[in-house]
């Protein structure tokens, strides 16, 4: 059975209308906002949602809810401290930092980093390999 969702497929129309949409949609209200736009459009949630719709002939409510699902149930084990795996695209795991002296760039005064917890990805070797392949076909 071929895979549900084929990443190495997708290509971004810049003047995608799904992409202005989306733009101007704001779902993570309250959340400090992405890095600066580095030239290509992000693949995002409301991307997967239409993708989904029009490969599983789902309805955009299911297919938000299935998105949502999906990626609840990552966030709650990564909060568990669990490590998801996720077979030919990768793995994230929860790793504790600990506590370490900074500097202030603009200063360049010392300042303590808190200790935290950061999430790692491992990209499995089947997204490596589709990367590298598509990497080697635009040179």
């Amino acid at each position: 059975m071929p895979p549900l969702f084929d990443t190495s497929r997708i290509r971004m129309n810049p003047r995608d209308e799904t992409t202005e949409v989306a733009h101007r949609l704001n779902f993570h209200e309250g959340l400090p906002r992405q890095a600066a736009h580095v030239g290509q459009p992000a693949f995002i949630r409301a991307h997967l949602i239409e993708r989904l719709s029009a490969r599983l002939g789902l309805d955009k409510s299911d297919a938000h809810a299935l998105v949502d699902a999906f990626f609840e149930l990552i966030m709650q084990a990564l909060g568990d401290g669990e490590t998801v795996g996720l077979s030919g695209f990768g793995c994230f795991q929860v790793r504790d930092k600990r506590a370490r002296p900074g500097r202030n760039p603009k200063t360049g005064t010392a300042v303590p980093v808190a200790p935290r917890r950061v999430v790692l990805f491992r990209a499995s070797r089947i997204l490596k390999f589709r990367l590298r392949r598509i990497n080697d076909h635009n040179d």
